[in-house]
């Protein structure tokens, strides 16, 4: 009886960890430097959509690109500029939302707002009516929960400053002041089960969980962080944890604590892994990386 109800624990732990190895599967891979449809300069985030398309933030050619998930190109958005539905330099995008897409437009300061068709609805950026402390600059990333709250990740201030749904400022947190909480160097945003707010830094070679009224949960540390840039989160729970500087892919359990390195079957090493998408395709479960100039697609496996 002892020895089953160690196992009943272990199992459990194993569950509540996921625990379970990963090991991506090289497919294919598209992509190269260039300006031309399927090329990319410095891209910066992927994210597929509920509609099973691909985005890729093609930040240095001021320009969203779309992908069905075979790889095939569908069409492009935007380009560089200071008008609606152009950028200079988009960094992420939030595809999550039920109704509306966002952009994270870094040096024209707003974040834009699409409808699931990509039609430009309207922009969002600070306004000097607001206290100091609620006002942004470059945005980094942006992220929107259930209750329509709008998380702004800010560059200059290295903070993210709350929104609720009527786009009124509603608090602030991940100041220098912060305490334990104080963002360095933040990169992106994500959303884990509804009720977490996930920014990694590259800085604090860390990802910060905070709740939705900005209190600190979880600061996610590991040996073998060294640039901790793309989240990704998936339907078993977990999210993944894309580091440019080691040049891995982790898994963090949902219990925010364990650490799971990927294990990779490649045509060609990653070289700079900024971001990644987790979708399902077939009954698979699959992945893209942005690596460098490049995605590669390929299937998860998952393993003791």
């Amino acid at each position: 009886m002892l020895k089953k109800t160690l196992l009943f624990f272990i199992w459990l732990s194993i569950l509540n960890g996921f625990l379970l190895a990963r090991t991506f599967v090289e497919e294919f891979r598209i992509g190269q430097a260039g300006k031309n449809p399927g090329e990319f300069s410095n891209p910066s985030a992927v994210a597929v959509s509920q509609e099973g398309i691909l985005f890729v933030v093609d930040s240095g050619n001021n320009r969203l690109q779309l992908f069905d998930l075979q790889g095939r190109f569908l069409k492009t958005v935007g380009g560089f500029g200071f008008e609606a539905d152009q950028f200079d330099r988009p960094l992420d995008i939030w595809l999550k939302s039920l109704i509306n897409i966002y952009v994270a437009d870094y040096n024209n300061q707003r974040i834009q707002r699409y409808d699931r068709r990509m039609n430009y609805i309207a922009q969002f950026a600070s306004q000097p009516n607001w206290p100091e402390e609620f006002r942004f600059g470059q945005v980094l990333s942006c992220a929107v929960n259930s209750q329509n709250d709008l998380f702004v990740l800010d560059y200059a201030d290295a903070k993210v400053v709350k929104f609720d749904r009527n786009g009124w400022p509603e608090r602030v947190f991940g100041l220098y002041d912060s305490g334990p909480g104080e963002l360095f160097e933040p990169v992106q945003l994500d959303i884990l089960n509804n009720k977490w707010l996930l920014v990694s830094d590259v800085g604090r070679k860390a990802v910060l969980a905070f709740d939705f009224f900005g209190n600190l949960l979880k600061v996610i540390e590991d040996s073998r962080f060294d640039r901790p840039r793309g989240l990704a989160t998936n339907r078993q729970g977990d999210f993944l944890v894309v580091d440019e500087g080691a040049q891995k892919i982790f898994s963090v359990g949902s219990d925010l604590k364990t650490v799971t390195p990927w294990n990779f079957v490649l045509q060609k090493a990653l070289s700079a892994p900024r971001d990644a998408a987790v979708f399902h395709l077939n009954q698979a479960e699959r992945c893209v990386i942005l690596d460098g100039n490049q995605l590669i697609f390929g299937r998860i496996e998952t393993h003791q």
